[in-house]
Formats: C-alpha cells, sequence, structure tokens
C-alpha cells in the first residue's frame, strides 16, 4: 500500500489544530501523514474566532503553549520570507473590580515569572492608548506590548502550507463515517465513500464534531458546543487601528479595531449550547435555538461593558459573528490518548482558545505521538479527568456552558 493509503498517522479535522499538529508532525523524518477534511480548511470554526494572542495565562502550562504559538507564527513567517498578518499592538487588562484586580495581578505575576513584559499603568494612560475607554481614577491597568491578534485563517493556511511542504498529504472534502477498531485498537477510519484508510494513530481533531467521532468508541469527550460570539461596529474616528487589545474581566469583555470599527465580544449569561449529535455537516449560517440574533445577550451585557466603554452609544453595529466553539468544564483542553482504547488521541475542546494555542498544541500532539517527553505537563489535558459521563447529557452540557459564562481572561 502507499502512504496515501496506510499512513502512519491519519489526522481527522482541517481546521487550525489539524494543520497545526500536521505542521509539527512533518518535520518527523519518514512519518507518513494525511489530514482529512470534510470541506476546505479552516472554513469551520477556525475563520469566525475573534483570535486573540495574549502571551500570559493564569496557568502556566496555558501559558508555555500561547508561547509557543507565537515563535511558530515568527518561524513560519521565516519560511516564506514574509511575516504573517499579526498585529502586535499590545493589550490591555483593566478593572476596579476586586476579582478583576487580583486577575490582573496574576497576569502580572506569570508575565515576570516566563520574562514577558508587564506594565502597570495610569487610567489616562490606557485610555490614551484605548481612546473608546471610558476608566475612572481607581481602575487597575495592565499594559503588556508584545500581545497581538491575526487572522485565523492566514495562520491556519500557513501551517498548512508548512506541512504540505514537508510532505504531508492533505485530502479535502472527505467526510469520516466511522472509525475502524480491532479490539481495543483503533486502526483507521471509513470515509462516506466506503474508501477505508488504516494508520497506526487517529487523531480525533473534528472540532465540535469530535464528540461523536469518539462515541463510536465508546469514548465520552468532557466537552460541549458552545457559543461563542461577537459584534464589530461601524467605523468610527475614535478607533485607531493600531489601538491595543483590551480585556475588561468586570464585565467578562473584550474589545479590539477591526476594519475601523471596534470588535466586542460579550459571555452569555444564559445557558447558549447546542448538542454534538445534532449537529449539522457545516456551521456555515448555524443558528442557536435560544437567542439566535444575540439581541438578548447584547441587551444584558450592554450596561456592563457600557460603564467602561461609554461609546458604545455612539457606535452603530454592522456585524454580528455567531459560532461554535468547544468547552470543558475546567476551561482545560482534551489532549492526548484515552486509556485503554490504543492508536487513538483527540486534540479537542479548546474552551474559545483554539488560536492561541496552536502552535503549543502543535508541538505537544506530534511530540506525543513520537514518543518525545511533552514539553508541557499532560496531566492537566487528560480525556480521562473527568471520570465517567456522558458527552450528550444536558446536565453535563451546562457544566460546560457555565464554564464560558465564567471565563474573563479574552
Amino acid at each position: 500500500m502507499s502512504p496515501s493509503q496506510h499512513p502512519d498517522v491519519v489526522i481527522i479535522g482541517g481546521g487550525i489544530l489539524g494543520c497545526s499538529i500536521a505542521s509539527y508532525l512533518g518535520r518527523t523524518p519518514g512519518l507518513s501523514v494525511v489530514v482529512l477534511e470534510r470541506h476546505g480548511l479552516g472554513e469551520q470554526t477556525t475563520s469566525h474566532a475573534a483570535a486573540l494572542l495574549t502571551r500570559v495565562r493564569p496557568h502556566r502550562e496555558l501559558t508555555r503553549l500561547v508561547m509557543e504559538t507565537f515563535r511558530a507564527i515568527d518561524a513560519l513567517g521565516e519560511a516564506v520570507s514574509e511575516p504573517l498578518p499579526l498585529r502586535r499592538v499590545g493589550s490591555l487588562q483593566v478593572a476596579t473590580s476586586e476579582p478583576g484586580r487580583r486577575q490582573i495581578e496574576q497576569i502580572a505575576g506569570r508575565a515576570a515569572e516566563v520574562g514577558v513584559a508587564a506594565y502597570g499603568i495610569s487610567a489616562d494612560e490606557a485610555m490614551e492608548r484605548a481612546p473608546w475607554l471610558t476608566l475612572d481614577q481607581h481602575t487597575a491597568a495592565l499594559w503588556l506590548p508584545d500581545d497581538g491578534y491575526i487572522d485565523p485563517y492566514s495562520l491556519c493556511m500557513a501551517y498548512a502550507v508548512q506541512a504540505r511542504r514537508q510532505g504531508v498529504r492533505f485530502r479535502l472534502q472527505q467526510s469520516v463515517s466511522d472509525l475502524l477498531q480491532r479490539g481495543s485498537r483503533v486502526t483507521g477510519v471509513r470515509l462516506a465513500s466506503g474508501e477505508c484508510i488504516h494508520a497506526g494513530t487517529v487523531i480525533d481533531a473534528a472540532g465540535p464534531w469530535s464528540t461523536a467521532l469518539a462515541r463510536q468508541l465508546g469514548v465520552n469527550l468532557g466537552m460541549a458546543p458552545i457559543r461563542s460570539h461577537y459584534w464589530i461596529s461601524a467605523p468610527h474616528p475614535r478607533i485607531p487601528s493600531d489601538a491595543p487589545m483590551t480585556i475588561l474581566p468586570d464585565s467578562g469583555a473584550y474589545a479590539r479595531p477591526e476594519v475601523g470599527g471596534l470588535l466586542f465580544g460579550l459571555r452569555d449569561e444564559q445557558a447558549v449550547f447546542a448538542r454534538a449529535d445534532r449537529l449539522p455537516d457545516s456551521l456555515n449560517d448555524y443558528c442557536f435555538d435560544v437567542d439566535p440574533t444575540g439581541d438578548e445577550a447584547l441587551a444584558s451585557g450592554y450596561q456592563g461593558l457600557r460603564q467602561q466603554c461609554a461609546i458604545l452609544d455612539e457606535l452603530p453595529l454592522a456585524h454580528y459573528i455567531s459560532n461554535i466553539s468547544s468547552y470543558t468544564p475546567d476551561g482545560f483542553y482534551l489532549l492526548g490518548a484515552m486509556p485503554g482504547v490504543d492508536g487513538f488521541m483527540a486534540a479537542t475542546g479548546c474552551s474559545g482558545a483554539g488560536i492561541g494555542m496552536s502552535g503549543g498544541i502543535g508541538r505537544f500532539m506530534a511530540e506525543l505521538v513520537t514518543g518525545q517527553p511533552p514539553f508541557v505537563s499532560p496531566e492537566p489535558f487528560r480525556l480521562d479527568r473527568f471520570g465517567a459521563i456522558d458527552s450528550f447529557d444536558p446536565t453535563f452540557i451546562r457544566r460546560c456552558a457555565e464554564a464560558r459564562a465564567r471565563k474573563r481572561t479574552g
């Protein structure tokens, strides 16, 4: 058989995680890798992301993952002699509440620990950098000049280009219908066409569809499809294109410039989710049953955000973007093998951080596949850490939705 018919590794999913894993695996000489994607690369959840790239996260392992992504972006740009479109505008974290202040202190401490530049600045300085902010003099503000954001599709395609150069084969418009299994070992996949591809390792990186695939093996992945959404205003003269991202833990919101307007996201106070076994094949034009237009979420979160962003009253809304993020109850991701199921791995459940963590996850998964010591501890990401669960149980899904509502880090 040719390597394409019997590769060492099959990756299910051509979003940013699948492409990143492929680019890192492609560095291993002699390892044959095939990526299967039902649509085009990066067309589903990846291309809808706000793609905030903040270097410092509340947990050490997450910080190390995202810092690998920054290294990957630089390396990918050097490989083609053209920098990727990373907008290195920095980020501001501002808060007046005690929980928000504690988060800022934690971020500042983590930044010092890992050697990332972070400076406490005054409220006036924060408003000068981000003119859409309205802050009182008691506001705590932290400035991280090396953060930024990126077009997620461009980053996904950069990973894919690198992977192709290294011999990875991509097969698009190919839907996986079944995981093949012999005893406790996964041996490959069956496509909707009936074709079977046998592989030593199958990686489930199918985003919100990962759960239904893993369920065929009796594996219940501890995540659920939760709404992730943001709004983009019409252009406004007080929103300079080179202004920083702003993280607003008091209101659970974030904002950054986008095409002359303000892009801002709010957390859902009510649980808005889908069932993984009822998702359509494509999320294009997908609407949730609850608050499909986002108007209720905007109304409930508006006043809280307006307290630090009074310019909202002057901004006509131009776009509303709604899609799915796969959240776990603890906000950590699902990465690695499932004990008792050989030849199967998952890379999913990124809890709204898939773009920022993509390089780190790609490296981590490649190290696991090739038997190298992983550069971060695998313990926080174990697939079995939630014990006996039912991925489709409404009570468990609500636990995942609550994790989304608690998120305050952008």
